[in-house]
């Protein structure tokens, strides 16, 4: 099944910390002790959406979490812009994909056609690589057993809580 798929970018300033103003980019220019910061990543929706309406969600949603992570963030803008559709979503070093019932086999077939249709498809070897981050070496695939791909691993996919919780099926690579 294909699913629609939006990259998500955002950007806002923040202050330096005491000692780090010479260090950091400013551009376009910021009063003096702020820099600019961002984030991004792709996002994959069972359903179509308007992308203001998607931004608007995410400024109301996530970014009061985030932002209270951050030093006085300010001049938040979150673009967000629909890449098409996909059975497969890119995260870092990780794919994954909604849980439909799936077995096990499924998925690692699903995900193997997914990495032949990438790997051989006229993007240039840099947007390759950046899609794909090492899933073309089979042998990387796995699955965890706490949500921590860098923890202790189980075989692919995974289907830890935090996977189960969110409805889908990850392969980290």
């Amino acid at each position: 099944m294909m699913y629609p798929i939006y990259r998500v970018v955002v950007h806002w300033s923040e202050a330096c910390l005491p000692g780090a103003e010479n260090r950091v980019s400013t551009l376009p220019p910021l009063p003096k002790g702020r820099f600019w910061n961002g984030t991004n990543w792709d996002l994959m929706q069972r359903d179509e959406s308007p992308v203001d309406e998607i931004a608007a969600r995410l400024q109301r949603d996530w970014w009061p979490n985030y932002a209270a992570k951050r030093r006085e963030p300010a001049d938040l803008t979150i673009t967000v812009r629909a890449l098409g559709r996909d059975t497969w979503c890119s995260d870092w070093f990780s794919h994954w994909t909604f849980d439909v019932g799936q077995s096990d086999e499924e998925t690692l077939s699903s995900f193997r056609e997914y990495v032949e249709r990438i790997r051989y498809s006229d993007r240039s070897e840099n947007e390759v690589d950046s899609f794909l981050m090492g899933a073309e070496d089979e042998w990387r695939w796995h699955g965890c057993t706490d949500g921590d791909p860098q923890g202790a691993r189980t075989k692919a996919p995974c289907r830890c809580q935090y996977c189960v919780k969110r409805g889908v099926l990850r392969i980290d690579h």
